[in-house]
């Protein structure tokens, strides 16, 4: 099977304090897609500028130090300049805490999961959860994970020992 890593975008709301989901219409969900779609290109144009320089520096060892130590500094930089909306990376399969899924990101992950499987994987999933009487949209898109991303993110039987050692 093909593993899905996965991007969340999570507007007006941190991602740990959802209480009610709510039904999103199809009109506010596209909504809701283009303005994630302008904040996760952002989020990963950022990373992936770094990543590569580290990448070309240091090899995987070089990209790997960069992941641990610096991605995340990205990610709030990149939150700060978001008006109301905050980007957040999650996976099912996290080594980053911060990457852990609450209950609504393991719902939509585990959903993924399931139709990947069947070979319907979405592209995207808009829900909405309700808090204090207000409604705040989530957006979630996954992640192909390629062979290239497992020489860190795959078996660590196969990759380099100087990978796992940071």
């Amino acid at each position: 099977m093909r593993k899905v890593l996965l991007t969340s975008l999570v507007i007006l709301l941190s991602s740990c304090f959802y209480s009610k989901e709510v039904k999103v219409s199809p009109e506010r969900a596209e909504k809701v897609k283009e303005v994630a779609t302008v904040a996760m290109s952002k989020l990963r144009g950022r990373l992936m500028k770094s990543f590569t320089s580290a990448l070309g520096k240091g090899g995987f060892v070089g990209a790997v130090t960069f992941c641990s130590e610096k991605a995340s500094e990205i990610e709030k930089e990149v939150n700060a300049e978001l008006d109301g909306i905050k980007v957040t990376r999650v996976a099912l399969k996290y080594r980053n805490p911060q990457h852990r899924p609450d209950d609504l990101d393991r719902k939509v992950l585990e959903f993924f999961e399931k139709r990947l499987k069947e070979g319907k994987l979405p592209p995207y999933y808009v829900t909405a959860v309700k808090k204090g009487g207000k409604v705040y949209y989530v957006y979630y898109q996954p992640i192909r994970v390629t062979p290239f991303c497992l020489n860190c993110h795959g078996d660590p039987a196969k990759m380099d020992r100087r990978v796992l050692e940071v």
